[in-house]
């Protein structure tokens, strides 16, 4: 059996193709299957996945009818064959020696390895995402990464996962930050998780991918999953600094959803007030931390209401 199966989604990524599974090859994983699952592209990826296979034991394909990120991905998993698994973007890439010196630090407890990521790498607006090394064990697994906001970056592929960790958990299929969705899931599963230091995932950004279109349908699931992860840490009594931080970010969040040209004003009108109801006190808002105008906009909605917010800030709308 493999020990690690690295899963990348192809659907028309004929030009980063060959350069992503070269940097995955260059690991030097000795235990490793690598998974192109083609998602019914066109532009001839399907070819090239085929070709990329050829001759090389380590790399499997599978060919199937366009699902999907989420469909595509979750084909992966329930072909995976390793104890561990990685997911790896088309476009993306894997700096050398990243996956090998993370599995040395994986123990029998440890179920989530999380690396450092370049996020737009090579673009002018590129920046790092770094962790200072350490692993958190049990019962303070879920409060650590809630105090880290670390839902900020939901990503599936800077991670090693135990496979046993999707064993009732797949990616929500048709609908965008599928990341976002299980994320919290995981982690809640998860005896312990080790942050590394070592190697890096190279996230390219294309700058038109859907997530960046701002239209309410592409913008919505956000918005929605970390009001479910508010409601779930407020009901689970985690401090105020903590729900201030996560209803700071709701509130902006559904601030982007108003100001969409199409925005569903019904939905946010009723998410307005859920969000309202979950609001933190007035000095956990001025000890959150977080910017001054951020600060005004959530006393703010605190004093006339996240409609009232919405409705203001909702007039200038994205392009």
């Amino acid at each position: 059996m493999a020990r690690l199966s690295v899963i990348v989604p192809v659907y028309n990524a004929l030009p980063t193709l060959q350069r992503c599974v070269r940097s995955v090859m260059a690991q030097n994983v000795g235990e490793m299957e690598l998974i192109l699952v083609d998602d019914g592209s066109t532009d001839g990826s399907s070819a090239l996945c085929d070709e990329l296979a050829s001759g090389n034991d380590c790399i499997r394909v599978i060919h199937r009818k366009n699902g999907g990120l989420s469909a595509a991905r979750n084909t992966g998993i329930d072909a995976a064959q390793g104890t561990w698994i990685a997911f790896i973007d088309s476009d993306d890439e894997l700096a050398p020696d990243t996956l090998n010196p993370n599995l040395k630090l994986i123990s029998d407890d440890i179920d989530l390895v999380e690396f450092p990521v370049t996020v737009h790498y090579g673009a002018p607006n590129a920046y790092n995402l770094d962790f200072r090394p350490e692993t958190i064990s049990g019962d303070k697994v879920f409060p650590h990464w809630i105090m880290t906001c670390s839902y900020t970056h939901c990503y599936a592929w800077n991670k090693i996962y135990r496979k046993t960790l999707f064993s009732t958990i797949r990616f929500p299929e048709g609908e965008n930050f599928e990341d976002a969705a299980i994320c919290p899931q995981i982690i809640r599963l998860c005896r312990a998780i080790t942050y590394s230091d070592r190697g890096r995932y190279l996230y390219y950004s294309s700058g038109s991918g859907i997530t960046l279109q701002y239209r309410f349908a592409n913008q919505e699931p956000l918005f929605r999953h970390n009001l479910e992860l508010l409601q779930l840490i407020t009901a689970q009594g985690f401090g105020n600094e903590c729900r201030t931080k996560l209803w700071n970010q709701c509130l902006n969040l559904l601030v982007d959803l108003k100001r969409c040209k199409d925005a569903d004003k019904a939905y946010v009108a009723a998410n307005a007030r859920n969000l309202y109801q979950l609001r933190p006190g007035p000095m956990a808002i001025l000890q959150a931390g977080t910017t001054f105008i951020q600060g005004i906009k959530a006393l703010f909605a605190w004093l006339f209401g996240v409609r009232t917010l919405c409705f203001i800030l909702g007039i200038k709308k994205y392009k």
